[in-house]
């Protein structure tokens, strides 16, 4: 059923082949492919990390945690760029698995903090909109400033919020050398909404990741664009999200059937690491069966690896059902556009059945 849909569908195979340096370059191919059509490319110039501490609670969360406020600094041979993150890690456990966050709000989490910690995971909360503006400004203030910029190609601000998480990773893990606190192998990137898009992308161009989480996040995330409903490329092109994406998308909208990628090649950049993508009944902007069929058309990405990608019946899920067996996990939660405590445990029992 699901295979004759993406058929019927006419999504475009991944064609990763099956030795390594094959893949390495049709990974580098479908990369390419996508920063030049839809995200752009960032910066590839060498940077300088000046981050610093401004604030260390050593009793965060009622004693439980060490809570540090981060301003990243950034320098380039011609620009500098800073933004707050802010690092939670409980107490008591050696080798601690994080979660990195992009959050709407500045609350840790957006508030799902303590939940996490009483599970024993770190937290790197980034709030996006410290980093770049999330309105229109022609990519002049926050981020969007570090380096120039082309009307076709150059990075929209979905890569200009993954782009921050990295170079917030790349302090946490310079300071964990001397600190060793952070489980390096077992670090989550996750985002709702557009925040799930720049999880993805975050995900797929940044391979210390070890799990990529996307909530709900639609076009220009998870879900196929062929066939899809709701959410389409001309609502992305609009004043309010048109600067999330290169100049070139707008060639592309109201084509979709004619796209050289489709989002599982999105979701194949993260094998052969652990995907999870999460969705809701009643998001049918997002449209939760195109998110579903991502999925199912990714998974031969995980297969030319020896894997199992998602592991499902040949079926859509049923409400509050979860998909946990293989290298993508999956659920479908009953409900709205959100993402709640009920998201986050199945995030937490997916990684703890895996170890990852």
């Amino acid at each position: 059923m699901l295979q004759k849909e993406l058929e019927r569908r006419k999504v475009p195979k991944i064609a990763f082949p099956a030795d390594e340096s094959g893949r390495r370059e049709r990974r580098e191919e479908i990369k390419t492919v996508l920063c030049r059509e839809l995200y752009g490319f960032a910066p590839d110039f060498p940077l300088t990390d000046e981050s610093v501490i401004l604030r260390k609670e050593e009793n965060a969360f009622g004693g439980k945690a060490v809570a540090c406020e981060i301003d990243v600094r950034v320098r380039s041979p011609f620009n500098y760029a800073s933004f707050r993150a802010q690092l939670v890690v409980p107490k008591g456990i050696k080798k601690v698995p994080m979660f990195l966050c992009y959050t709407f709000t500045p609350a840790i989490a957006d508030g799902c903090g303590e939940e996490l910690i009483d599970n024993g995971y770190a937290i790197a909360s980034l709030y996006y909109e410290g980093v770049a503006p999330d309105k229109p400004d022609d990519h002049l203030l926050g981020a969007g400033r570090f380096c120039r910029r082309n009307p076709y190609d150059s990075w929209g601000k979905i890569a200009i919020w993954a782009w921050a998480g990295s170079r917030l990773l790349d302090y946490i893990l310079a300071r964990n050398q001397t600190e060793a606190v952070i489980d390096e192998q077992r670090i989550a990137v996750v985002g709702h909404s557009r925040l799930g898009k720049t999880a993805l992308f975050a995900g797929a161009m940044d391979e210390r990741y070890s799990m990529v989480i996307s909530n709900d996040s639609g076009a220009g995330g998870i879900a196929l664009y062929r066939g899809k409903r709701g959410e389409r490329l001309t609502n992305l092109a609009g004043k309010g999200s048109r600067l999330w994406f290169c100049g070139n998308m707008l060639n592309w909208v109201d084509r979709e059937e004619e796209l050289p990628y489709d989002a599982n090649y999105l979701a194949a950049l993260i094998a052969p690491r652990h995907l999870y993508v999460a969705s809701a009944t009643e998001d049918d902007w997002a449209d939760p069966q195109s998110e579903f069929l991502s999925c199912v058309a990714a998974s031969e990405a995980w297969e030319s690896y020896g894997l199992t990608g998602l592991v499902s019946p040949d079926r859509y899920p049923e409400p509050n059902e979860a998909f946990h067996d293989g290298c993508i996990g999956y659920h479908l939660r009953k409900g709205t556009h959100y993402m709640g405590r009920d998201d986050w445990h199945r995030f937490m029992e997916y990684r703890a059945r895996h170890n990852v």
